[in-house]
C-alpha cells in the first residue's frame, strides 16, 4: 500500500472518530465569533444619570464601597470607559463583571450580563462540552486531542489535495464550486476540496493557537523554540510592605488614576485599575487602552509609584519577549480578534467552512463505507 493510501485512510479514519466533536467546537465557533464586540456594544449602551450637584466618586471612595468589597480581596479591578455618563465595570476574576454608578457605587443594571453569560456558557461547550466536576478534566482532553486530531485532518488533506500533476482542469475543480452536479457524491467531493483549500491559512492558526490553549506543553513549546524561560504566573503584586508606612504619606488611588489618565498623547478608551490587597501597597497596577479594549497591542501597563508619586514602569506590547509576543498573537489570532472585526469574521467564516468539512467528510465517508453493504447483490 503506497503512502499516499495509508494517508488517505488514516485522515477518513480520524475525521470519523473525531468528526463530531469538531463540529461542535465549530459550530460554538461561530457562534462566538463577535463575542467581545457584542458585550462592549451592549455595554457601551448603558449610561447612568448624574443626581444633581453630585460630583464622581474618587477611585479611593470607589475601592472602599460595600458593592466592591462584595466583589472579592483578591483579583478585583475597576474599569473606567471614557464616555460620558459610563458606568464603572468591576471585574473579580473570571467572573461575570458589575457595573456601578461612578456617583453612588450602587449596582447599575447592564444588559451586557445576560449576553456575557449567554457567551460564557457557549465558551464552555466550546472548550469542555459544557462539563462539570470531575469530567471537565475529561472533556478538556477529548477537545485538546479533537484539536490535535484535526490539525493532522488539515495538514493530510492538504498533501491528498495536492495533484500529481498540475492542470488548469484540476485547478477549476477543486478551487471553485461549480454550478450543477452529476451526482451528490460529486457535490460532496467538490465542496469538500473547495473549503478545505479556500480556510486552510485561517484554520492553521485557529487550530494550533487552540492546541496551545489545550496543552500547557504547547505554551511551553514556544518558550523553548525561542529559548527563554517561561514567565511564572502573578508576579510582583506590590501588596508586600516590608516596613511600616503611614498611609498620609502615600498617594492616593485617585491620584494615580489621574497620572494615567495624563500620560501620552493617545487618546485613551478604558484605563483599569487593579485594586491591591493591602491598602497600604506601594505601587498600583493599571491598564490605559487606547483600542478596542480586546487586544494586547492596544494597552500599555504601568506601574504607579504611590511614594514618589511617579509612574515608575511602563510596558508596551513592544517590551515583550518575542515568546511572549508569539503566544499573545497566537490567543488572539484563536478569534481572528488581532486583525479587527474583519479577523472576527474570517475566523467565523473559517470555522463555517470547518462545518461543511466535517458534512463533506461524513457524506462521502457514509457513501465509500455504508452504503455499498445496503446495495442488492447480482443474483445468479
Amino acid at each position: 500500500m503506497s503512502f499516499r493510501r495509508i494517508l488517505f485512510w488514516s485522515h477518513l479514519a480520524a475525521g470519523l472518530v473525531v468528526g463530531v466533536f469538531v463540529l461542535i467546537m465549530s459550530v460554538t465557533g461561530i457562534a462566538l465569533m463577535y463575542e467581545n464586540s457584542i458585550v462592549l456594544a451592549v455595554n457601551d449602551s448603558v449610561k447612568v444619570e448624574a443626581p444633581e450637584n453630585t460630583a464622581p466618586m474618587t477611585a479611593d471612595e470607589l475601592a472602599q464601597a460595600q458593592t466592591v468589597l462584595d466583589a472579592g480581596d483578591r483579583g478585583v479591578s475597576l474599569n473606567w470607559d471614557n464616555r460620558e455618563n459610563a458606568p464603572i465595570m468591576v471585574r473579580a476574576g473570571r467572573s461575570t463583571p458589575i457595573s456601578i454608578s461612578p456617583y453612588t457605587a450602587e449596582i447599575v443594571e447592564n444588559p451586557s450580563w445576560a449576553v456575557d453569560d449567554a457567551f460564557h456558557f457557549l465558551m464552555e461547550i466550546h472548550r469542555w462540552l459544557a462539563a462539570e466536576g470531575e469530567a471537565r478534566s475529561t472533556a478538556r482532553a477529548i477537545t485538546g486531542a479533537a484539536n490535535l486530531a484535526f490539525l493532522f485532518l488539515l495538514l493530510s488533506g492538504l498533501y491528498l489535495w495536492i495533484p500529481k500533476a498540475w492542470r488548469w482542469v484540476f485547478l477549476k475543480n477543486n478551487l471553485f464550486m461549480r454550478k450543477s452536479y452529476p451526482t451528490g457524491k460529486a457535490r460532496d467531493f467538490n465542496w469538500h476540496h473547495v473549503f478545505s483549500i479556500w480556510a486552510s491559512i485561517p484554520l492553521f492558526f485557529i487550530i494550533i493557537s487552540g492546541v496551545m490553549i489545550s496543552y500547557p506543553w504547547a505554551g511551553q513549546l514556544i518558550y523553548t523554540v525561542w529559548g527563554e524561560e517561561r514567565p511564572q504566573r502573578g508576579g510582583p503584586s506590590g501588596d508586600e510592605v516590608t516596613e511600616t508606612v503611614d498611609l498620609s504619606e502615600l498617594a492616593s488611588f485617585q491620584d494615580g488614576f489621574e497620572a494615567v489618565q495624563a500620560f501620552g498623547d493617545r487618546k485613551w478608551t478604558r484605563i483599569t485599575l487593579s485594586l491591591p490587597s493591602d491598602p497600604a501597597a506601594t505601587t498600583l497596577s493599571f491598564q490605559r487602552h487606547y483600542g478596542d479594549r480586546i487586544i494586547p497591542q492596544q494597552r500599555v501597563s504601568m506601574t504607579y509609584d504611590r511614594a514618589t508619586q511617579e509612574i515608575v514602569d511602563v510596558r508596551t506590547y513592544a517590551d515583550n519577549s518575542p515568546a511572549t509576543k508569539t503566544r499573545m498573537f497566537l490567543r488572539f489570532a484563536h478569534t481572528g480578534e488581532r486583525f479587527g472585526l474583519i479577523g472576527s469574521t474570517i475566523a467565523g467564516l473559517a470555522s463555517l467552512a470547518a462545518c461543511f468539512l466535517v458534512y463533506t467528510g461524513f457524506a462521502l465517508s457514509y457513501r465509500r463505507l455504508i452504503r455499498p453493504l445496503f446495495r442488492k447483490k447480482p443474483t445468479a
